[in-house]
C-alpha cells in the first residue's frame, strides 16, 4: 500500500521545486552570468566579474571539476556557480543548502585567509599567499596540502584572473 504524503509535506516540496525552478529561470542567486547581485549591469573590476558570475572579461575561466560546478555550470540549473553563490556577496561564507545539501562554505575575504586566526581560533592550515590560493581555486588543496571540502569546485583559470580574484577579495572589508 503506498502511502501519499500529507499536505503539508506536498504544499513544503511543490513551493521548494518552484523556488530552484525559479531560481534558475532569473539568473540570479543561481551563479548567473548577468549583471552582479547589486543591480549594476557592468562591473568595477574583471575579479568583480569573477567573484559574481564565474565568469572573466577574457572569457578564459571554465569547470575543472569538483565541488557542485557540474550541476551548476550548464546542469540542472543552466547557470553557472560563481564564489558569491556559496561565498555570500561579502565573503564571510555560512551555511547554506544548495540541491537540498548543506554546505558550510568558509570565509574567504583576503584579510580572512591571511591570517592565522579565525574569529579567535587557530587555522588548521598556514595562511593563505597568492600561489596557495590559486592551488585552492584550480586543484582544491590548502595552504597545508590538505584537500579542501568536497563542495569546493576546481576551475581553469588565467594567473591574471586568480589575480583580479585575489584583487577584489582584497576589497571585501
Amino acid at each position: 500500500m503506498q502511502r501519499n504524503p500529507s499536505p503539508k509535506t506536498f504544499r513544503f516540496l511543490l513551493l521548494f521545486g518552484i523556488a530552484l525552478l525559479l531560481g534558475g529561470c532569473i539568473g540570479t542567486g543561481f551563479g548567473s552570468s548577468g549583471p552582479s547581485p547589486f543591480g549594476r549591469g557592468s562591473f568595477r573590476s574583471n575579479g568583480e566579474r569573477i567573484y559574481y558570475t564565474g565568469t572573466s572579461a577574457n572569457g578564459r575561466i571554465s569547470y575543472k571539476g569538483g565541488g557542485l560546478g557540474g550541476i551548476m555550470g550548464g546542469g540542472m540549473m543552466g547557470g553557472r556557480l560563481a564564489c558569491a553563490d556559496c561565498h555570500g556577496d561579502d565573503g564571510r561564507g555560512g551555511a547554506h543548502f544548495m540541491h537540498m545539501t548543506r554546505m558550510d562554505a568558509p570565509d574567504i575575504r583576503w584579510s580572512t585567509l591571511t591570517s592565522t586566526e579565525h574569529d579567535g581560533a587557530e587555522m588548521d592550515h598556514p595562511p593563505f599567499d597568492a600561489a596557495s590560493f590559486k592551488s585552492a581555486v584550480t586543484r582544491g588543496i590548502d595552504p597545508g596540502g590538505d584537500p579542501l571540502d568536497g563542495d569546493m569546485p576546481r576551475w581553469r583559470m588565467s594567473d591574471q584572473d586568480i589575480a583580479d580574484l585575489i584583487a577584489f577579495l582584497k576589497e571585501l572589508p
